[in-house]
């Protein structure tokens, strides 16, 4: 059975504000400013095909809010895992080859901290 990912904590620590959007209640987003963090509970969406793509978290970043990153739990690749991935694209798409898991503690569900850096000019993410 398939473990679900809540996140905890989100550590901004870039320059710029992040603004967290929830796929699958679009009505629920969150402001976090630069170098700043927040602190509550927020499911990561399961995506297991393309028709499901408006659930991911879109994560916008940059100035301008040029940076659109997708996060979201793969329900199949690879399967009974429960990886957290990633897309850095202007539209979310589950069958993009682009989509990489996000480093650190990624599997398994459970409480994760998903902290935001820039570095060398590039937004990363971590989960521990």
């Amino acid at each position: 059975m398939a473990s679900v990912t809540y996140l905890r904590s989100i550590a901004n620590n870039t320059p710029y504000t992040l603004t967290v959007i929830d796929g699958e209640n679009r009505s629920h987003s969150l402001a976090i400013g630069a170098q700043h963090a927040w602190n509550g509970s927020l499911a990561v969406p399961w995506i297991g095909k393309s028709s499901e793509n408006h659930k991911a978290l879109r994560l916008i970043l940059g100035p301008a809010a040029g940076t659109s990153i997708w996060l979201y739990q793969d329900y199949w690749q690879p399967a009974h895992e429960d990886a957290i991935k990633q897309l850095t694209a202007s539209t979310m798409e589950y069958a993009s080859e682009e989509a990489v898991e996000v480093p650190g503690d990624n599997r398994n569900g459970g409480n994760k901290n998903l902290i935001i850096s820039l570095v060398n000019r590039q937004f990363t993410l971590y989960m521990a």
